[in-house]
């Protein structure tokens, strides 16, 4: 009875440790703004080097372009991008698929990280927002890597962003381009620029005569009623724009 007894609390403390063992082996879920939806660990990591391709289908050769100007910032690798080639180990595949096969909505992806990584998204937006899942991935962690594993996600809202006043004080184009990338790196989608308004009376004398106000945005109808502390071409603007369309 004792020889039964200790056989089978062996055989308990065997599973335990082999089932503890597999538990450290998963890759812990990586630390990702906005929080992933959806992470199942894998074992190991997938290694970025000179030789990775970005495989990317024809609606997703633009998003694979930007991705791999970001990880040359980022790691000082830029990945070549091919179309039309079989995947192979050490790839990373970019891909639109038909949104009743993902089930993620317009903005959500999947990325399944093993000895390829295989993005997919059934829009340009769902695919962007996944590959700065990536590339925080590798900012996180100071390595060229991605932890293996499975992640499925996508945004709660349908507006992520906030509202900038650049009309009571003014701010540098160049801040708001950088501004733009930044709030892609992080998935936000809305930036509102507040271009023209007045100071307060009140630190005026009450005197709405003496009270500051600016109008931010070049004006070729009054050519003086830009403000001369500061202010926005048009193509300032125009460029702006495209940059955050991107």
């Amino acid at each position: 009875m004792k020889t039964v007894i200790f056989r089978t609390w062996a055989f308990v403390a065997l599973l335990s440790f082999v089932a503890l063992g597999s538990l450290k082996a998963q890759n812990a879920k990586p630390f990702i703004v906005p929080e992933l939806k959806y992470w199942k660990g894998g074992e190991g990591a997938f290694q970025l080097s000179g030789s990775t391709r970005l495989v990317a289908d024809e609606m997703a050769q633009k998003v694979a372009s930007l991705f791999a100007d970001d990880l040359e910032i980022l790691v000082g690798l830029n990945p070549s991008c091919v179309t039309g080639v079989k995947p192979a180990g050490g790839d990373i595949v970019l891909k639109i698929v038909d949104e009743k096969k993902l089930k993620q909505g317009g903005e959500g992806y999947v990325i399944e990280i093993g000895d390829k990584v295989v993005v997919s998204a059934s829009t340009e937006t769902g695919l962007y927002w996944a590959t700065r899942t990536l590339l925080q991935m590798v900012d996180g962690s100071g390595r060229p890597e991605f932890p293996k594993g499975t992640i499925k996600d996508n945004p709660d809202f349908a507006m992520r962003g906030f509202m900038i006043d650049c009309g009571r004080k003014y701010i540098p184009i160049s801040y708001l381009r950088q501004l733009v990338k930044i709030m892609g790196y992080y998935k936000m989608n809305c930036l509102q620029v507040h271009l023209n308004d007045n100071g307060f009376p009140k630190h005026f004398e009450g005197d709405w005569n003496k009270t500051y106000a600016a109008f931010r945005l070049e004006c070729d109808t009054y050519p003086g009623l830009a403000a001369r502390d500061g202010y926005y071409t048009k193509q300032d603007f125009r460029d702006l724009q495209k940059l955050a369309q991107d």
